[in-house]
């Protein structure tokens, strides 16, 4: 098997490489220059040991390396990340929101998929459902009950002639 010569195949040079590094705000994005730098210095000989230093797959260090090749380092520094789009409209978000912010509200969130199923037939997954609450702030917790029979201006000047230490 023949030797790959990192230093040679790699067109930026070591200081180039280093400020990218540190310019890199997404940690996924750090890593990959970081993998090209460690190839550059030979710190270690193969793509396999880098990725052993790095803590990532082989398999996943020669798609990197294969990527760099084909399209050098900005077309390898991009991530080609598309998030999904949202199923509920904004006026269907803010009848599950009324929905949920009433007394009776959703008991489970088994009970919101069968609600988003009969009103918008738009099915949802449990996991579904649960980011879509935590997107939308809704909350399974109600607060904690209060005593009928507390005096809340009382409470209140209590509370005013706490010392805060």
């Amino acid at each position: 098997m023949r030797k790959l010569d990192f230093p040679t195949l790699i067109k930026e040079d070591f200081e180039t490489l280093e400020k990218r590094e540190r310019q890199q705000t997404t940690a996924r994005l750090r890593l990959r220059v970081q993998f090209l730098r460690l190839l550059k210095t030979q710190s270690a000989m193969s793509i396999k040991a880098v990725c052993q230093t790095i803590g990532i797959t082989a398999k996943r260090g020669y798609q990197w390396w294969d990527l760099y090749k084909e399209k050098e380092l900005d077309g390898y520094l991009q991530l080609h990340y598309k998030p999904r789009r949202v199923r509920l409209s904004s006026e269907q978000q803010g009848q599950l929101r009324q929905r949920s912010s009433e007394n009776n509200g959703f008991a489970s969130q088994r009970e919101a998929i069968k609600y988003l199923q009969n009103e918008f037939a738009i099915g949802y997954t449990q996991p579904g459902v649960c980011l879509l609450f935590q997107r939308l702030k809704i909350k399974a917790k109600e607060p904690r009950p209060a005593n009928k029979k507390a005096d809340k201006e009382a409470q209140a000047e209590y509370k005013k002639t706490l010392s805060r230490e």
